[in-house]
């Protein structure tokens, strides 16, 4: 069995050992720079008054020596601090194999309790299974990933190109590790993603370009034969085309200032971008989905996207740079320095501004791939489903829950085939039917986003997913928790009414009315559901809905988990059983609790 805990801990320990090393050479730097420093400074002193070319010559090679000394400290302090990061990512990995991934975001945003499946699932929010999976490193990543879960049957149709590309992407630990330390220091928000939309979206801010060109270059033009010719005795200093040429510029500031303060601030996040697709351009990727991403981010363009936003990069740069005063006025003054940065701009923007947004979808994909081939390759006993594309069929051995600790995990085996197909799972209080219907749902989900799946072999056919485990009710809506179930219930047949095909998954159908009430509904609801192509799973107490199967041979089947009391002890095996369950188990637990006494 292999061992990512004790693989994670020797990465931790050679990084360790690294860190330990640097940090030794260095410890005394600061010490001989300052040394170094006093030395020069001595030896230019000793220079300006005896002027020997030996002090002169021992000046120059100390100052080169304080020099050669500041620029190792500098990479060491680099190196040292980009290895701490690498000891984090590898001690959050140790933490979360042993069941503590509170380091990573959770992905509280994504939370809809009208979803579908997903509040129902525990998919997103504080320990559920965005939280496990999640390593992106970017927005565009995280989004990805959401949408994976979030929109899961959307994604089906490239399952198996998907599970090809995290098997091959699962090996590459060093390469998702740089791809996350590529962002360690600079997380782009979704207002830096809709702002660089925005701008590559909107009209030049210049409403003339043909006219700013002209200028851009002929003033210039102009000022130098002038300069020459002021050179040359001809022409007084020609003080009178700087100032014109200042006014130009100032003319076109507002258009300036609105292009830097919107990308300007961008431009470390746009040298992240370049280093993330140089990671795919330069990686050979075997896999036909990345072989794909990466021929087209290669294929016509001239030069690799990196490289081309690391021109805009460099103009950014520029601009900053600009805004020094003392560099402006004279760059400016002789060469309207700020129109030609701004000419710049909108061609990189006019060239690239249907390049970008497939270049956001391959950082996109890589990143939440990654995320999905970093749990493959935390949990390598894990597998990759089969998929059936002909009829339902939902075949798992060995099914497990990946939130729950695989030293508590307790695993099943279940095979449904065929449409109209519908299972009710009877079973005492805490017996595990609930925790059961998630863990076909999250496994479910995880199959069709191309993850690999807690199980020892899985069989799925892609659909639609709907549950009703965790309603609630809603007082800003004035809504009751029965209300609330009923709607999620009229949504389910209206889909199915429409030609859907759906797997449900339901915990006490109608659980906000009275028994009585509830059994037939219940019983109605079941037999409604039998008219539609759909496959059901039914978690119940209602021992009576095991009726159902001998009315309805090859169609509803009974499963339970069963519990046994012995000796004043309830104990629970959790495993699933044909057959309707025996034992109940509210009344022991109320005495066992203290709420209800023996008589006496």
């Amino acid at each position: 069995m292999i061992d990512r805990l004790a693989e994670y801990t020797q990465r931790i320990a050679t990084y360790s050992a690294e860190k330990q090393n640097l940090e030794k050479k260095q410890k005394n730097l600061p010490l001989f720079r300052l040394g170094m420093f006093l030395l020069t400074a001595f030896l230019l002193y000793r220079f300006l008054n005896v002027q020997s070319f030996w002090t002169g010559s021992s000046t120059i090679l100390v100052l080169l020596a304080f020099v050669t000394l500041s620029i190792i400290d500098s990479r060491l302090k680099k190196r040292i601090k980009l290895i701490e990061f690498f000891l984090n990512i590898n001690q959050f990995e140790v933490n979360a194999l042993n069941g503590n991934y509170s380091s990573f975001d959770p992905g509280n945003e994504f939370i809809d309790q009208s979803h579908d499946y997903t509040h129902d699932l525990d998919i997103f929010g504080e320990g559920s299974l965005f939280q496990f999976i999640n390593r992106t490193a970017t927005i565009f990543g995280k989004l990805r990933l959401a949408e994976y879960f979030y929109n899961a049957f959307g994604q089906s149709d490239k399952v198996i190109q998907r599970q090809e590309s995290v098997k091959e992407l699962a090996e590459m630990v060093e390469l998702r590790q740089k791809l996350q330390l590529i962002f360690h220091d600079e997380k782009i928000t979704e207002s830096d993603k809709t702002e660089m939309t925005t701008w590559l979206q909107s009209e030049s801010p210049v409403s003339n370009l043909k006219l700013l060109k002209i200028l851009a270059y002929g003033l210039p033009a102009v000022t130098l034969i002038c300069f020459v010719l002021f050179i040359a005795g001809i022409i007084p200093f020609p003080g009178l085309m700087i100032v014109l040429q200042w006014m130009v510029v100032a003319l076109y500031a507002k258009q300036t200032m609105n292009v830097q303060s919107i990308i300007t601030s961008k431009s470390k996040i746009l040298n992240k971008y370049a280093q993330c697709l140089q990671l795919i351009e330069v990686t050979d990727f075997k896999s036909e989905y990345f072989v794909r991403i990466r021929k087209q981010l290669l294929g016509a363009e001239v030069q690799s996207p990196s490289k081309v936003i690391h021109q805009l990069s460099r103009i950014l740069d520029y601009m900053d740079q600009n805004l020094n005063i003392l560099v402006s006025v004279i760059l400016n003054g002789l060469f309207m320095f700020n129109l030609h940065l701004l000419l710049k701009v909108e061609k990189w923007k006019k060239q690239n501004q249907e390049n970008v947004p497939n270049w956001v979808e391959a950082i996109a994909t890589f990143d939440a791939m990654s995320s999905l081939a970093n749990f493959a390759y935390n949990y390598p006993d894990y597998v990759y489903p089969k998929q059936i594309d002909e009829e339902f069929e939902f075949s798992a051995e060995n099914l497990g829950h990946p939130l729950i600790a695989e030293a508590n995990r307790v695993v099943n085996t279940i095979e449904i085939k065929g449409w109209n197909q519908f299972a009710i799972i009877t079973g005492a209080n805490m017996s595990g039917k609930s925790t059961f219907l998630r863990t076909i749902g999250v496994n479910y989900i995880l199959a069709m986003a191309g993850a690999s799946v807690c199980a020892s072999k899985l069989s799925f056919y892609p659909i639609q997913i709907h549950s009703s485990i965790r309603t609630s009710d809603s007082l800003t809506r004035n809504e009751s928790y029965f209300y609330a179930e009923l709607k999620r219930l009229k949504k389910i047949i209206d889909e199915l009414e429409s030609g859907k095909k759906k797997l449900i998954l339901l915990d006490e159908i109608l659980k906000g009315t009275n028994s009585k009430d509830k059994q037939a509904g219940s019983i109605a609801l079941i037999e409604q559901l039998l008219h539609y192509k759909s496959v059901g799973l039914f978690a119940t107490h209602d021992l009576m809905l095991g009726e159902l199967a001998p009315r309805f041979p090859g169609q509803v089947n009974n499963l339970c988990f069963e519990i046994q009391i012995e000796n004043d002890k309830m104990l629970i095996d959790y495993k699933l059983h044909e057959g309707v369950c025996k034992n109940l188990n509210a009344t022991y637990l109320m005495k066992n609790m203290g709420i209800l006494f023996e008589n006496k």
